[in-house]
C-alpha cells in the first residue's frame, strides 16, 4: 500500500472517530455546552425582549412519548468547574433586581441585557439553585448554540452562519451542524429524550422565518433528522409540549446586511429595506425547567377546576412582579436586619387586593424557596411526573445529577423550617419578629386573599383585615422598621370610585405612616398626584402593555410646635 493511500485512510479514520467514537462524543459535548468558550456567547445583546407565557411551539399529538417513571436514570455527574452560560428573563424593569438575585447565588459575569433579561455564568449546580430560589425570573435557560459564534456554529464543512440566516434551509443546516444531537437528546442509556421548540422574535426577520410555528418545526425537523442519520434503528425523539425533557427556545432577531449591523430595536431601520437585505441571527437555548413560567408559585388558583377555592383574576399581579417590587424596596434587607438585631420587621398593605404582595413578603421573610411552593402545589389527576420535582435539567446526561438536586431541596426545606420559626417567634414586646398586615375592602378580593394566604402556608405570618383603609386604625407600627406597600386601583383596572380610593389612601398614609417608608405602584400619574407627596425614588416597570411606576415616599413626622 502506498504512503499516499495510508495517509488517506488515516485522515478518514480520524474524521470518522471524531464524529462517532463515544469518547470523542463526550469531548465534543463538553466543548459544545461549556459557556466559558467565548465563541458560544451570543454576540448580540438580548435587549428588551420578554418571553411571554404562550409562545409559539411545535406539537404533534401522535408523537407524545410515555412519561418515564421517577425511578429511571437521570444525569449521573456534576462538576463545580464545569462553567455554563445562562440567560434568565424577567418582567421589563426588574433586570437589576434579577441581576442582584443571581449575584447572591454566586453567579459569574452577570450582565443585564436590556430591561428584561440577564446573562450569567456558573456551574450546573448554580443553574439548579437558580430555578429553585430565584423569585423574579420567568425563564432560566442555558445557551446551546449561536449562529454568531466565532466558527459559525461548529460547522466542519465551511459554512459561516455568522453572516446571517436567510431562510428555513439555512436554519435547518445551522441547527444540524451546530448541535451535537447525541449529547443534547441522548438519555445516557441508549434511549432518546423528548423535546419541544418555542420561538421568540426580537425584530423583523426574513419572510421565510417570520412564522413561529414553521420556524419551530424547522428546528425540530433538523434535530430529528440528525438523530435518524446516527441511529441504525431509525428511532427518533418524540415531542412533548407539556413536560419535555429538552425544552428548546430559539431566539431570532433580524438585521440588515451590507453596512454592518443596525439597531434591531428601531423599526425605521427596516421599513425601507428590501427583503433580500434581511438576515437573522439565531441563538438556541434549552430551558432548565418546565411546567410553565417560573413566575407561578402554585398558591393561587388559575381555574375553577383546581378546587373550590376562589379563582384568581387573569389580570392579577404576577408573583414575580410582587417579589421584585419587594426586593427593590429592601424588604429582604429589613428582614435580615431583624434576624441580626431582634428589633423586628413590619410590612403593611392597606389595599392588598388578592394579597400577592403580602404573601410574597411572607415567603421572603420565611426564607421559603419559590421552587418548593411549585413542587408542593403540583396536582395531576393522571399520575404524571411532577415537572417541578424532576425538572428537565436533571434529565440531561451532561448536566447535574439527581443527588445534587435532592441536596438543594433538602437544604431549602431546612431553611424554610428555620425561617418560619424565626418569623413567627415573638420578641420581648410580644410581637412576632416579622409581622405582615394587609387590608382589603372588596369581598371578592378578600376571598382570593384568604385562599392565597392559606395555600401558601403563611397564615401565621400574614394577618388580613376587611374594610376601607380609611377605617383601618391602631396598627402596631415599629418606627424605622416598617415598610408600607400598596397597589391601589388605577387606570383600566377599575372604573369606579378610583379617585376616592386614592384620597382615602392619602389620609391613611398621613395618619399611620409618619416616620416610615411608603411604596406605591401606579400606572396613572394623574392619580398619583392625589397623594400630594414628593417621591424619593421611582422604578419603571412594564407589564401587560402597561407602563407602571414603583414610587418611594418618605413620610416625615410632624414637628411639635413649642411656645
Amino acid at each position: 500500500m502506498s504512503l499516499q493511500s495510508v495517509l488517506i485512510l488515516t485522515v478518514a479514520a480520524i474524521f470518522f472517530t471524531r464524529h462517532y467514537d463515544a469518547h470523542a462524543l463526550t469531548s465534543c459535548n463538553r466543548h459544545l455546552f461549556r459557556s466559558s468558550n467565548p465563541s458560544l456567547r451570543a454576540a448580540n445583546g438580548h435587549d428588551d425582549w420578554f418571553i411571554d407565557d404562550d409562545n409559539d411551539s411545535y406539537s404533534r399529538d401522535d408523537t407524545h412519548q410515555e412519561l418515564r417513571g421517577q425511578d429511571e436514570p437521570y444525569a449521573t455527574s456534576s462538576s463545580e468547574e464545569d462553567i455554563r452560560s445562562y440567560f434568565a428573563t424577567c418582567i421589563p424593569g426588574l433586570h437589576e433586581v434579577l441581576a442582584n438575585e443571581l449575584t447572591s447565588f454566586g453567579a459569574l459575569n452577570v450582565e443585564t441585557q436590556g430591561t428584561s433579561g440577564v446573562r450569567f455564568e456558573g456551574s450546573p449546580k448554580l443553574g439548579l439553585k437558580t430555578i429553585l430560589w430565584c423569585r423574579t425570573a420567568h425563564k432560566v435557560m442555558e445557551l446551546v448554540a449561536s449562529s454568531l459564534s466565532d466558527n459559525g456554529g461548529y460547522d466542519d464543512f465551511g459554512s459561516d452562519y455568522s453572516e446571517g440566516i436567510r431562510n428555513r434551509d439555512d436554519l435547518y443546516q445551522f441547527v444540524k451542524s451546530a448541535i451535537h444531537t447525541p449529547s443534547l437528546l441522548g438519555d445516557g442509556s441508549g434511549g432518546l429524550l423528548t423535546l419541544s421548540v418555542n420561538t421568540i422574535y426580537a425584530s423583523k426577520v426574513p419572510k421565510e422565518l417570520c412564522h413561529g410555528h414553521f420556524t419551530a418545526l424547522t428546528v425540530k425537523n433538523s434535530l430529528v433528522d440528525a438523530v435518524r442519520e446516527l441511529r441504525d434503528d431509525g428511532d427518533r425523539p418524540d415531542v412533548d409540549v407539556n413536560d419535555a425533557d429538552v425544552p428548546l427556545v430559539a431566539f431570532i432577531r433580524g438585521r440588515r446586511v451590507g453596512n454592518g449591523r443596525r439597531d434591531w430595536r428601531r423599526r425605521d431601520s427596516f421599513e425601507s429595506e428590501e427583503e433580500e437585505d434581511l438576515v437573522a441571527d439565531v441563538d438556541l437555548y434549552r430551558c432548565l425547567h418546565s411546567g410553565g413560567s417560573a413566575h407561578r408559585r402554585g398558591y393561587r388558583k388559575n381555574s375553577s377546576n383546581d378546587s373550590d377555592d376562589a379563582v384568581i383574576h387573569r389580570a392579577a399581579m404576577k408573583e414575580s412582579l410582587a417579589a421584585g417590587l419587594l426586593l427593590s424596596a429592601g424588604w429582604d434587607k429589613l428582614v435580615n436586619a431583624a434576624r441580626g438585631d431582634g428589633k423586628g420587621a413590619v410590612l403593611l398593605d392597606p389595599m392588598a387586593g388578592s394579597a400577592t404582595l403580602p404573601v410574597e413578603a411572607a415567603l421572603i421573610a420565611c426564607d421559603m424557596a419559590p421552587g418548593l411552593s411549585r413542587i408542593a402545589s403540583w396536582r395531576s389527576g393522571n399520575g404524571n411526573r411532577n415537572p417541578h420535582r424532576y425538572p428537565p435539567a436533571i434529565r440531561w446526561k451532561d448536566f447535574a445529577d439527581l443527588a445534587t438536586w435532592n441536596e438543594l431541596l433538602a437544604d431549602a426545606k431546612s431553611r424554610a423550617l428555620a425561617g418560619m420559626k424565626f418569623a413567627n417567634s415573638p420578641m420581648e414586646s410580644g410581637v412576632n419578629n416579622v409581622s405582615i398586615y394587609c387590608n382589603e375592602k372588596n369581598p371578592g378580593a378578600v376571598q382570593l386573599a384568604r385562599s392565597s394566604i392559606k395555600n401558601a402556608g403563611v397564615s401565621k405570618t400574614v394577618l388580613l383585615s376587611e374594610g376601607d383603609c380609611i377605617d383601618w386604625k391602631n396598627i402596631p407600627v415599629i418606627p424605622s422598621r416598617t415598610i408600607f406597600v400598596c397597589n391601589p386601583p388605577w387606570g383600566k383596572r377599575l372604573s369606579q370610585d378610583i379617585d376616592d380610593s386614592w384620597v382615602n389612601l392619602r389620609e391613611f398614609i398621613r395618619r399611620e405612616a409618619p416616620g416610615c417608608e411608603v411604596w406605591v405602584l401606579s400606572g396613572n400619574k394623574d392619580l398619583t398626584k392625589i397623594l400630594r407627596m414628593k417621591k424619593s425614588k421611582s422604578l419603571a416597570i412594564k407589564t401587560a402593555e402597561e407602563d407602571l411606576k414603583w414610587l418611594q415616599y418618605h413620610v416625615f413626622k410632624k414637628s411639635e410646635v413649642t411656645t
